[in-house]
């Protein structure tokens, strides 16, 4: 009986409008992409913060609309105090390695002389054109939609307001949905909302202790400018594979232009950082909850860095978590020959 308003509902008519509201919906999303990326920044704030808003209307009964701008304006505080003391850390020896550049750019050149073969490939691959090709591609997205001040400012408002709402939100989600499958829908959107939460500190813990023993180790082994490749580290290693190679590349080049005998403890130090992480770092921060596989992790970032450039690539990671709760409980329920129940 609990069936028949269901099939009542999905007549060839109604089946019709709903294809036409979902192409329509779609074809809006990919003409407004930039609004739609930097409102799902918004929601994925929302989402991050939320448990702390319920904290405090819980314990102590404060409201959710002031805690959520107390936690702005703390995470404002915290930001500005983290960035200070970061300049004052490093604004030494980003100021001397801004000022050695041209004589580095020398130096890496009357190096790479001593190597026809490799100076030979070097010219045929014209560094000028690809390196422009690579930055532009790299930084459309941050162009087109995150660091803009109106987009920035767009996805607190909406992270804000979500937050506040979130439970009317996801209430209104759920029953947007028949009867029958509402108790999975709860179930599927609080797993991806768990998943997210989990994911995001994660991935703040790891930048922040790979930054600082990064930073220690080349401090130790008297590479130049250590503070700026733990720092150039920490803010990379938000880029799954691709941002710590990045760092590697540009930190061995200028070692390699400064000081060559540095060069393999460079290498040395990283590569005991990245055997750190893999091996303590990651299996203690994630513990089999939020673990994405290489492959499919890597193929996604590159289409999604190709379409919208370093946005696309940040994006990369939380959407595919999102995607493989839904593939675990939507897909392979269905395959398996389960019920649309909650699986136990």
């Amino acid at each position: 009986m609990a069936d028949k308003p269901t099939e009542g509902f999905w007549t060839k008519a109604n089946v019709v409008l709903f294809a036409i509201f979902c192409v329509s919906m779609l074809l809006l999303l990919y003409l407004s992409i930039p609004v739609v990326l930097v409102s799902l920044i918004g929601i994925g704030i929302a989402v991050i913060v939320e448990p702390a808003l319920s904290f405090a209307k819980t314990r102590f009964k404060i409201p959710r609309a002031l805690t959520a701008l107390l936690y702005l304006l703390l995470v404002a505080a915290v930001t500005a105090g983290a960035g200070f003391g970061l300049w004052y850390l490093v604004s030494d020896q980003v100021l001397s390695l801004w000022a050695r550049l041209p004589e580095l750019f020398v130096n890496l050149q009357s190096r790479l002389s001593n190597y026809p073969w490799l100076q030979e490939q070097l010219g045929k691959l014209n560094l000028g054109a690809t390196a422009r090709g690579f930055f532009s591609t790299f930084f459309r997205g941050v162009v087109t939609g995150f660091t803009a001040v109106s987009g920035f400012v767009f996805a607190l408002v909406v992270s804000l307001y979500a937050a506040v709402a979130l439970d009317d939100y996801y209430a209104a989600v759920v029953r947007a949905f028949p009867r029958l499958h509402r108790q999975k829908t709860a179930h599927v959107l609080s797993r991806c909302a768990t998943t997210l939460r989990l994911w995001f500190r994660a991935q703040l813990i790891d930048m922040l202790i790979l930054g600082c023993i990064t930073a220690i180790g080349l401090w130790i082994v008297g590479v130049e400018y250590w503070a700026v490749y733990g720092l150039l580290t920490a803010l990379f290693a938000i880029i799954p594979y691709i941002g710590i190679l990045i760092v590697v590349v540009c930190a061995s080049l200028i070692t390699w232009a400064s000081d060559p005998s540095q060069v393999l403890w460079v290498l040395a130090v990283f590569f005991v950082t990245q055997q750190i992480e893999g091996n303590f770092i990651l299996p203690v921060l994630m513990k089999g909850q939020v673990e994405l596989p290489e492959v499919p992790l890597l193929i996604i970032m590159l289409l999604l860095g190709a379409r919208l450039g370093i946005l696309g690539v940040l994006l990369a990671p939380p959407l595919f978590a999102i995607m493989k709760v839904l593939y675990v409980e939507l897909y392979l329920p269905r395959m398996d020959g389960e019920t649309d129940g909650v699986a136990t």
